[in-house]
């Protein structure tokens, strides 16, 4: 495939993990900040810290804390099989520059960057705001290791057919064709490294991503590109007339 090119919309199919499972595979992942915050709150209280780097340290646990408080809120909402999620009509570039706007901190940290590319108009989509947000911010978290100072992280929006398009690309490893199914497999074995390529994707972030996109009645997916992947979720065009 193409570096540039369009794969067709996934069909989301039922996922065979349970609650329990997820639960317990989110444990782990989240083992990891854990330990680094505390490594982080111990350095800060560090009497010859300059304040300047206390600072520093202070801006990267708050950063590393919110990543978390992410991962456990996309559980949260995914797990909730009685939950029921009001739909509207959504600007999906209004939820694209708030999801940029707040992750760019975390991108900047790291000597990152991510950035929106846009057509001036877009129609508005059928969706849940916080919802489409949060698996726009799991996207987006599972790119920041995968971007250079060349080649920044690009969230886009696009129309096909009678659907609208987000996508978030990286230039990280390639990633494998039936990524999803691989994911639930080396989930469900309780797997150290769900995608052997990308060691530091969250496989619980795509996992949530997919349970709640399907909520919504929308579906996400993947393309493959020769330096990288898009990770994307296609949602129905409103019929209200978009005002932009």
């Amino acid at each position: 495939m193409s570096s540039e090119g369009i794969s067709q919309p996934m069909v989301v199919s039922e996922e065979p993990l349970s609650d329990s499972v997820l639960s317990m595979a989110t444990a782990g992942e989240l083992a990891s900040p854990l330990v680094l915050m505390r490594q982080l709150s111990l350095a800060i209280s560090a009497a010859e810290l300059s304040d300047d780097e206390r600072q520093l340290l202070g801006k990267r646990l708050s950063l590393t804390s919110e990543r978390a408080l992410r991962l456990a809120s996309s559980l949260a909402m995914a797990t909730n099989a009685q939950q029921q999620l009001p739909l509207e009509p959504i600007n999906p570039l209004s939820v694209c520059q708030d999801v940029v706007h707040e992750l760019s901190p975390l991108f900047t940290a790291h000597g990152q960057k991510i950035i929106l590319r846009s057509r001036t108009r877009v129609p508005l989509l059928v969706g849940n705001r916080r919802v489409l947000q949060q698996i726009l911010m799991s996207f987006g978290d599972n790119a920041l290791q995968y971007c250079t100072e060349k080649s920044p992280i690009r969230m886009t929006i696009t129309s096909h057919g009678k659907f609208v398009r987000i996508g978030v690309r990286d230039y990280g490893p390639a990633v494998p064709i039936d990524i999803w199914q691989k994911i639930d497999e080396r989930v469900a074995r309780r797997a150290s490294a769900p995608i052997a390529t990308r060691p530091t994707t969250s496989a619980i972030g795509l996992i949530t991503a997919r349970r709640l996109a399907k909520m919504m009645g929308s579906a996400v997916g993947h393309i493959r590109h020769r330096d990288g992947a898009t990770f994307y979720i296609d949602l129905n065009i409103s019929g209200q007339m978009s005002l932009l």
